[in-house]
């Protein structure tokens, strides 16, 4: 499966300035951001791909971009043209969303409106008076469906990696929520409609693109508004919209376990191909990377069949000195491939700031923006020498060489130690005999010198190379496919860089006393391990500096790591959230503090494990149809069974006994079974008192199962779960004592 890139369609470019015109600047209006009675804010039980395939919309599409503009003079004939005949709330967003969409407001010419009209809201936002996120709110709630308006940070195109907190705070913005398919989900309606072309702060140079050398420098510009229909920012999963919007009331970003406002100002830039393809980081990366000894790694890691690649930009406003006018930078990232890991290694020749850019797509061809950086390079490497060569498709097995019909068998990443006058052998797999040849690459040495250094063997199912080098440093080994023999058809499938023992890393003899203090507090902190934020803080300032890893550094990294593995499995097991715990496992277990983490991990393991159990007990209820629930509601006055049955139902998920001797306060509560079925579904059978549970037996004991069923199928539902979670739960706190 390919890279994924959500439709842009209908772009067109408006005559005035983009400004920063995705910076929404929040305009007090009379529309309230959240109406009483509203579900409580929580994550959505499902994702959007679980819910939407825009292939089941198309009429629903195609019918919302033809309502007549005459109905535009009012709310309710607008609503009423847009949601007839629909079949359930979807239906009807998805052709608010699609209506709202294609209207041309920006360049439409209005009339005095009365503002409580849909022309008027339109008029409003041409004026800057009013907000994309409020009009479409007020059509939500005109069809009958909740939406709240968000307020909050967003980092629209005026945006930079490594922006500060308080320059954070300055992109205001606005973007909605909407209740539907029993869960509240994201909507970004400015950003799904309008778009800017063409901004530039105007000091970056670019140095590098996918390899090779430019020096391009941006003209400062507020860039062009473009009107276009993005289908991301319909129904958008809060796990990715958090890393570019950030709400100013905690629960709107709707995740189990929210960000802190530090947390989103200092990820890296994550633009949406980076989200929709599901690209992660691998480790943990921050937006800006302080380099040591002028060298740092970039890590992601893609499911996907991706083609990867970088652009370099200079920063000439933070930097101490311009960019040397005859220094080339196009050689000087190292590309790598370890199955489903790519790394980019980057060593630099001039210290500055630099914006590292990391692209990816289908093809090298065709590439967007996937994520940014910004790098502090406070010391060029020393004796820093290009790469021989930069190839395209980068080092080591990628998806260019599985397309080949070959299997890297001796070497699966992209870099190979390689010893002076002794032979290295290379080898693949082929299902059949392919036609290859292989190249040494060197800085200095010619390649027809090199050719007596390498040599290659070629079976019906083997692919072997020899290679011999006779001086130090480092080379790059290709291997093409011939096409049937055709040199037309030559094509680089693998590339290897080979790297013999180097001279020692010169290590500076003498630190200044802040040098001093700085590194004996990042190793008192890093043998603790008990104030991580600090430790965070000192490896950051550690960095900063410039200081030459002597072991310290890395032992440092790796006791925040391992804390911070042992802090989420430890916060996980007293959550005692399914998800929290298996994302923690997951974690610890495919990391190399495995062993370490063995004591907590098993614990962790028993705790999910346990969990899954108790889960296991509501499977009949989380199976109810609305309707069934429903059914428990209609009844006035309630068999005995039926009523408790419900009171030792709702005392497990935390309500009071002394409400629930009244039938119209359970009544009230059955009135929203999606409510019930995610309290079911997120019981923390821990959150329960012991005496509770004996209060639970107690009223179940006047009742079984079959008088429980017999009374209604929902009752029986609810019984066997309570009775079942009681039981167990008794038992527990029975053998703890």
């Amino acid at each position: 499966m390919g890279a994924k890139v959500s439709k842009a369609v209908g772009v067109k470019v408006e005559e005035e300035s983009g400004s920063d015109y995705l910076k929404e600047d929040i305009v007090e209006e009379k529309v309230p951001f959240y109406l009483p009675g509203y579900p409580e804010a929580h994550p959505p039980p499902n994702k959007k791909e679980d819910i939407f395939n825009i292939e089941d919309y198309k009429d629903v599409d195609e019918r919302a971009k033809t309502i007549p503009d005459s109905v535009a003079d009012s709310f309710d004939k607008l609503i009423e043209h847009l949601t007839r005949d629909l079949k359930d709330d979807l239906q009807k967003l998805r052709a608010i969303f699609i209506w709202l969409g294609h209207q041309n407001i920006e360049g439409g010419k209005y009339k005095d409106q009365a503002t409580d009209t849909p022309i008027g809201c339109m008029k409003a936002i041409k004026e800057k008076k009013g907000t994309y996120a409020t009009f479409f709110a007020v059509l939500c709630r005109a069809a009958k469906m909740p939406c709240t308006i968000i307020k909050g940070f967003a980092k629209s195109v005026s945006y930079e990696v490594g922006m500060t907190e308080q320059e954070c705070k300055d992109l205001n913005n606005t973007w909605n929520a909407v209740y539907v398919k029993n869960g509240w989900r994201m909507i970004h309606p400015l950003w799904a409609y309008r778009a800017i072309t063409g901004h530039s702060h105007g000091y970056f140079t670019k140095v590098e693109d996918k390899g090779k050398a430019v020096r391009e420098k941006e003209r400062a510009s507020s860039g062009k508004l473009v009107t276009h229909f993005n289908e991301y920012y319909f129904l958008t999963n809060p796990e990715e919209l958090i890393y570019n919007c950030y709400p100013n009331e905690e629960k709107w970003q709707l995740l189990e376990t929210p960000w802190t406002f530090k947390q989103f100002v200092e990820v890296p830039f994550c633009r949406q191909a980076f989200l929709e393809n599901k690209v992660k980081f691998k480790g943990s990366h921050k937006g800006i990377i302080y380099t040591i000894g002028g060298e740092c790694t970039v890590t992601i890691h893609s499911m996907k069949d991706m083609v990867f690649n970088y652009k370099l930009y200079y920063n000439e406003k933070e930097s101490d000195t311009p960019i040397t006018q005859t220094l080339q930078l196009d050689r000087y990232v190292f590309i790598s491939h370890d199955q489903q890991v790519i790394r980019f290694q980057a060593r630099f020749p001039q210290k500055g700031v630099y914006r590292f850019q990391v692209v990816g797509g289908n093809t090298l061809e065709f590439s967007l923006d996937l994520c940014s950086f910004k790098i502090v390079c406070v010391q060029a490497k020393d004796n820093c020498q290009p790469l021989p060569i930069t190839p395209e498709i980068g080092f080591g097995p990628s998806e260019v060489l599985k397309k080949a019909g070959i299997k890297a068998k001796s070497h699966r990443t992209g870099v190979v130690k390689i010893e002076v006058y002794r032979e290295l052998q290379i080898s693949f797999e082929t299902q059949k005999i392919v036609s290859v040849e292989t190249k040494l690459v060197h800085n200095t040495i010619e390649e027809t010198d090199l050719i007596r250094c390498i040599s290659q063997k070629v079976t019906k199912k083997t692919i072997t190379i020899n290679v011999r080098v006779i001086q130090r440093g480092e080379y790059v080994l290709q291997m093409f496919t011939m096409g049937e023999g055709r040199m037309e058809d030559k094509k680089n499938v693998c590339n290897y860089l080979l790297t013999s023992d180097t001279e020692p890393k010169t290590i500076r003899q003498y630190e200044n006393a802040e040098e001093k203090k700085a590194r004996s507090n990042m190793t008192g902190l890093a043998t603790a391990r008990k104030d991580l934020e600090s430790l965070d803080t000192a490896i950051e300032k550690f960095q900063k500096l410039g200081l030459d890893d002597k072991g310290d550094l890395s032992l440092a990294i790796d006791a925040l790591d391992i804390g911070r593995m042992e802090k989420d499995l430890k916060d996980a097991i007293g959550r005692r959230r399914l998800d929290c715990l298996q994302k923690s496992i997951t974690r610890a277990s495919e990391s190399k503090f495995r062993d370490k983490l063995h004591s907590l991990l098993s614990k962790a393991e028993e705790a999910r494990d346990d969990l899954n159990k108790l889960r296991g007990f509501a499977h009949d209820i989380l199976e109810l149809k609305h309707s069934t629930i429903a059914e428990l509601r209609g009844y006035k006055t309630p068999p005995k069974v039926i009523h408790d049955v419900m009171i030792a139902t709702f005392l497990l998920l935390g309500e009071k006994t002394e409400d629930l001797q009244y039938w119209e306060t359970i009544r009230n509560l059955l009135s929203q079974p999606q409510d019930i079925l995610r309290k079911v579904k997120q019981f923390n059978p821990m959150n329960v008192s012991s005496v509770t549970y004996d209060d639970v037996a107690t009223i179940l004991q006047a009742h079984t199962l079959d008088s429980a069923r017999k009374a209604s199928a929902g009752a029986g539902t609810f019984y066997d779960w309570a009775k079942k979670i009681s039981e167990e739960m008794g038992n527990r706190f029975a053998s703890t004592g």
